[in-house]
């Protein structure tokens, strides 16, 4: 009988075994302890500002694990150690004395904080990523701090945003629309204050842009509780808070997202087939008007624009596209003029059309035309148009426009002089 073959072997090789997956233990506390130290040994007893500088420099140059205990780190520069459920401290462990939410509720107390970050993630940008956690931590936590612990945190992520250190907006302002938090009138209050120490030194428009990558520029009113989201409410508590500004900005907006509404609804109307009748126009305007306080200038700006974009100006020359925007202003006339009630809303309806015959190409050379069909049509005055070409005209387009309605002015000039 044959002996087994015996199988070949590599002599002399060593044959790695896999590595397994090395479990290193998770140490917070131990981390916070270490923090605190560093901090604590590098305070020189002069002020806030100096001892925080001292304690910047020495966080880092230490070798720590920055990268696995970027959470605590935070925590402790917030709260003075390690957080636990609840927004209360961790048990066991050391305690730093000064942390933002023991300062004073003021810019100038915080801010050698912020320096304290900026100069943290500049160095370690991975550090922005436990700094968004500790400020969602917070935010998720506000009803268990008093209204001086919310304000210090409005004041510092006020601060985070207009020193620019680079976190990104969104999650953030995803937590602060908890439905708990907004309910109880906890997230309001907190930010108000956030508003205010915004606006306090960096822009309106800044604080817009910050919303705006937060997507929640649209939905402010829904930091209000439930049975708070109106526009007058909203009026009304942010000029107790004095940021009127926002007011403005935020009424603007409002009849904006309104306009634009309406707008796309009366080109609906304005391009069906069988067009639309006067009647039903002018109801559905005035309906919408009531509904959304439009003043009587964006709605003749609206109607306007809608009438224009529903014109079939396609292929087109000259006389054919005065014929068919004269047919829409015999069409709907009315609707003109039941908004153009002023010598002022008169004169916006000609900026308006002004604008519009600049910005559209088509238009340059029929400015004039449209102007005398607003006359004939009893839409425009003779003395709104007079004031308009000797001192309201816009800027855009002014030359042309001065020279290409010359001849109907002239015409009106010796109209008046024969009668």
């Amino acid at each position: 009988m044959a002996s087994k073959e015996e199988k070949p072997t590599l002599a002399g090789v060593t044959v790695r075994q896999r590595k397994r997956n090395i479990v290193i233990p998770v140490d917070p506390a131990s981390f916070a302890d270490a923090v605190i130290q560093i901090m604590q040994d590098a305070a020189e007893g002069g002020s806030l500002s100096d001892d925080l500088d001292a304690a910047s420099k020495a966080l880092d140059s230490a070798e720590i694990e920055y990268a696995r205990y970027g959470d605590t780190l935070f925590e402790v520069l917030f709260a003075g150690g390690r957080m636990a459920s609840g927004a209360s401290l961790a048990e066991g462990g050391s305690r730093l004395a000064t942390h933002i939410l023991a300062a004073a509720g003021e810019r100038e107390a915080i801010m050698p904080y912020i320096r304290v970050f900026q100069s943290l993630t500049r160095r370690r940008p991975f550090l922005l990523r436990g700094l968004e956690n500790t400020l969602i931590k917070l935010l998720l936590s506000l009803e268990f701090f008093d209204a001086a612990g919310r304000r210090n945190i409005g004041i510092a992520l006020a601060l985070v945003f207009t020193q620019k250190i680079g976190i990104m907006p969104e999650n953030l302002f995803t937590a602060m629309m908890n439905d708990r938090l907004v309910g109880k009138g906890t997230m309001l209050e907190m930010v108000t204050v956030f508003f205010q120490e915004f606006l306090s030194r960096d822009s309106l428009e800044d604080l817009v842009g910050v919303l705006a990558k937060g997507r929640v520029h649209h939905r402010l009113l829904d930091f209000f509780p439930p049975g708070k989201r109106t526009q007058a409410d909203f009026a009304q508590h942010m000029q107790d808070a004095k940021l009127d500004v926002l007011v403005e900005w935020n009424a603007k907006r409002d009849v904006e997202a309104h306009t634009s509404e309406l707008s796309d609804s009366l080109l609906t109307l304005f391009s069906t087939e069988p067009p639309t009748g006067m009647a039903e126009a002018l109801t559905h305007v005035k309906t919408k008007q009531l509904e959304n306080h439009l003043p009587d200038g964006d709605v003749l700006r609206v109607v306007w624009l809608a009438l224009m974009r529903s014109v079939n100006m396609t292929g087109k020359n000259q006389q054919q596209v005065v014929q068919a925007i004269m047919a829409k202003i015999k069409a709907y006339h009315k609707l003109l003029s039941t908004f153009a009630t002023s010598a002022k809303l008169e004169l916006s309806l000609l900026q308006v059309v002004q604008a519009h015959c600049y910005e559209d190409n088509r238009l340059l050379k029929v400015f004039s035309d449209v102007v005398r069909l607003l006359y004939d049509s009893e839409i425009v005055g003779e003395d709104t148009i007079m004031h308009w070409y000797r001192k309201a005209s816009l800027p855009k387009g002014r030359n042309v426009f001065l020279a290409d309605i010359e001849p109907f002015i002239r015409w009106l000039d010796e109209a008046e002089e024969d009668d």
